[in-house]
């Protein structure tokens, strides 16, 4: 009868250590399914530095998210930008105030090709980014500029930049056409005034004046002293042929003009010469006749001109105000003797812009944090001088009357050039387009900047992460292997002992 003897402490040894592989089989098992160490937390070794890179690298995903979309919206406003800036390169290339030929309606072709560059940037300027407007400032529900239609007509209630226009120029060539200003002549004697009191904003005033003529006293003529100014020349006898009488006049909008009368053998139809006559009151009839018809030219051109510039800058610059336009209770209660301006309203005027309007600053209406402490500001409102300026130009040159085909109608189209086209061709003053792109690109560098750094960062952390969660697949094969050649080992040895006998062991 064979006897058998059960190894108990040895057999109880085997089994633990079966079971330990066994488990550990299981683990790695599971590893190499789910491609992770651990199914939690508590088996990952620095699980608090883990816990940590995996809360900054969902800090940097939204940052790159956040980027991704101010950065779109930023290229779409440069790209707005550049198409403003080319819109106006083409029209002013287009621009030559030699040539002007009238069509049918009484404009020509380059007004017809500023009016489309109006609608152009009106179309920019309501440009949006997933339903959000880019240059309303911080209004970004609702298109921040008007149509080009309601902005230059207006409507039944409310008056547009053209009629603004109409009104400020009645004022500013006043009742006698002549630019508020009052000449006239008694004797030998001339007198040339500027129109009320020194209230009087509109119409063209005295800024110089030069004399080479005999006999002649001149007194006043500039802008020296308290206004209203006023010129007066007094012939003592007869100026000699070819010596002259030369006034400066400053416009509205600051600009200057120049008369000049030459004494000579008859007066001009131009007026830029006067007959020396029989008599020094001759001579100062002569004089008058002369100088009434150069003032008339000038009023119907270069003050013209400058009358639409200066109305585009009360209509046009409202940052942080309203409109301005003209004050008809004052000087008399009509347009041609009126002598102030006052704040349009919504009520009676175009407010072309409806975006933020206040003095803070535009670019921190979209101020947007692209990494820890460091924010970019990309806000713009479609009223700051950049775009106004622009607007202003091409309102003016698409909307004043060169429609009569006159000699004083082309100079009035050659001064309104000779305003619109250095603006338009601005590339390099702080109101230019440009200094605005450059303040956009610039805030898209450091969104940029920004954007690789966190790039680089989230590489790190998910490399730290992986490294400390996953599995790599090629370790774990190799320790199954090793484990499962453990286990089989394990078994044999295990099924051996469970056989051994007293018999067999003797």
């Amino acid at each position: 009868m064979d006897v058998t003897y059960a190894y108990t402490g040895l057999n109880s040894s085997l089994t633990a250590a079966l079971q330990t592989k066994t488990q550990l089989m299981d683990q790695l098992t599971n590893q190499l399914v789910t491609k992770m160490k651990s199914p939690t937390y508590a088996g990952i070794e620095n699980r608090s530095l883990v816990l940590s890179f995996q809360s900054a690298l969902a800090s940097s995903d939204a940052y790159l998210n956040t980027i991704s979309q101010v950065n779109t919206q930023m290229t779409l406003i440069t790209n707005a930008i550049e198409n403003m800036s080319k819109v106006s390169a083409s029209l002013s290339t287009s621009l030559d105030r030699n040539v002007y030929q009238p069509t049918a309606d009484g404009t020509t072709a380059a007004q017809t090709a500023a009016m489309n560059s109006l609608d152009s940037y009106v179309t920019s300027l309501n440009g949006d980014y997933d339903g959000n407007y880019m240059f309303g400032g911080r209004k970004t529900d609702q298109q921040p500029v008007l149509s080009s239609d309601v902005i230059l007509n207006g409507d039944a209630a409310h008056a547009g930049y053209k009629q603004v226009a109409a009104e400020r120029l009645q004022a500013d060539l006043g009742v006698n056409g002549l630019g508020r200003l009052d000449l006239g002549v008694v004797g030998p004697s001339l007198a040339l005034t500027e129109e009320g009191t020194g209230t009087n904003v509109f119409g063209m005033k005295l800024g110089g004046v030069v004399s080479t003529l005999s006999n002649a006293t001149i007194t006043g003529g500039t802008s020296a002293g308290p206004a209203p100014h006023s010129l007066t020349v007094d012939l003592t006898g007869q100026p000699t042929a070819g010596e002259k009488l030369t006034l400066t006049l400053t416009q509205p909008d600051g600009t200057t003009s120049t008369i000049a009368l030459t004494a000579g053998t008859e007066t001009s139809d131009d007026g830029t010469t006067f007959a020396i006559g029989a008599t020094a009151v001759d001579t100062m009839a002569n004089l008058q006749t002369a100088l009434t018809k150069q003032l008339q030219t000038v009023a119907a051109s270069d003050l013209t001109a400058a009358s639409a510039v200066t109305a585009a800058n009360d209509f046009f610059d409202t940052a942080s105000g309203a409109p301005r336009r003209l004050d008809l209770t004052s000087g008399g209660g009509t347009a041609a003797t009126a002598t102030s301006l006052t704040a349009g309203t919504s009520a009676d005027t175009v407010i072309w812009y409806r975006g933020t309007n206040d003095g803070t600053s535009a670019r921190a209406d979209a101020s947007t944090a692209v990494d820890t402490g460091v924010s970019v500001n990309f806000g713009i409102r479609a009223n700051e001088s950049a775009f106004t300026t622009q607007i202003k130009a091409l309102a003016v040159m698409a909307t004043v009357d060169v429609s009569a085909g006159t000699s004083d109608a082309k100079l009035l189209y050659g001064a309104t050039i000779d305003r619109v086209k250095p603006v338009l061709n601005d590339r390099s003053s702080t109101k230019s387009l440009q200094a605005i792109e450059t303040e956009i690109v610039g805030a898209q560098s450091s969104a940029k900047l920004a954007q690789q750094r966190l790039k680089i960062q989230s590489s790190t952390y998910q490399t730290t992460i992986a490294n400390a969660l996953q599995i790599d697949d090629t370790t774990v094969g190799v320790e199954i292997t090793t484990l499962q050649t453990q286990i089989e080992s394990s078994y044999k040895a295990a099924a051996i002992l469970y056989k051994l006998s007293l018999t067999n062991y003797l």
